[in-house]
């Protein structure tokens, strides 16, 4: 039986098997991961790029703020070497990438190559994590595209900023290794009151979208680079993470149905 090709149409006609490669969103370390030795908590989603479709943007092609120029330098350098591993995809994504972004830390092509929830440093390989199963990912997008290279340009680090930003993502980790619910939640805010000492990251958006969260007894902080883009927060009760979805919804904030991917 003949299958119209228009059925297909994510498909790689020229490679023996589709290639997806998804998008990611940032936990923790948001610039502060992009000077060397500083630590981030990154996670891959399953959501995905192709190489004639994107799963990244919205119908309008308005970016989503999920890693999407990572996971197309990834997806080119796959399609030129397939051949790579994932140690020698990283290394050669890495390369793309800075080609047009200098400043890439290289976490987003991090997360679209090795997947799941990682901890990464600057050009090293990442170390898995893994998030408790029970805890839920909630993603609320601003509407408001933001564009992250031009942000880090600009953005002077102090050592302040740097040095807590470390400190709590190492309280992030042993959060998680641990599952304390609790003790995440409280750090989760730790990091976006850190990064809310930066310059041009805040909007209207992102401060309503935090503050509903709040409301519900849960913490949410930026994910990425700021200044509009995605607020994301974890949440161990279905009933609250529905509130929390529907007033999102209510005040213009858009829930994005978003899970970690691990390939």
């Amino acid at each position: 039986m003949i299958f119209p090709k228009k059925l297909f149409k994510n498909l790689d006609w020229g490679l023996p098997l589709l290639i997806k490669i998804p998008g990611k969103l940032m936990l923790a370390g948001e610039y502060a991961v992009t000077k060397k030795n500083n630590l981030s908590i990154v996670m891959a989603i399953n959501k995905f790029i192709y190489k004639n479709h994107s799963e990244l943007i919205n119908e309008n092609g308005v970016k989503y703020g999920l890693g999407s120029s990572g996971a197309y330098a990834v997806l080119q350098t796959k399609i030129k070497y397939p051949e790579l591993n994932d140690d020698q995809l990283f290394q050669e994504a890495l390369k793309f990438s800075r080609q047009s972004q200098p400043l890439n830390s290289g976490a987003d092509i991090a997360a679209s190559i090795y997947t799941g929830t990682l901890i990464y440093t600057k050009d090293n390989y990442p170390i898995q994590l893994k998030i408790p199963e029970k805890w839920q990912l909630l993603v609320g997008w601003t509407k408001r595209p933001s564009i992250t290279s031009e942000l880090v340009a600009k953005m002077s680090l102090q050592e302040d900023f740097t040095n807590k930003s470390n400190q709590y993502t190492r309280k992030l980790v042993e959060a998680i290794r641990t599952s304390n619910f609790n003790s995440f939640n409280s750090i989760i805010k730790e990091l976006e009151d850190n990064l809310e000492t930066l310059s041009g990251i805040l909007t209207d958006e992102i401060k309503l979208a935090i503050k509903i969260t709040q409301q519900f007894g849960i913490n949410s902080k930026i994910s990425g680079s700021g200044g509009g883009d995605n607020v994301i927060a974890f949440v161990n009760n279905n009933e609250i993470a529905l509130k929390i979805k529907n007033e999102w919804k209510n005040n213009n904030i858009e829930p994005l149905d978003i899970k970690i991917y691990t390939k």
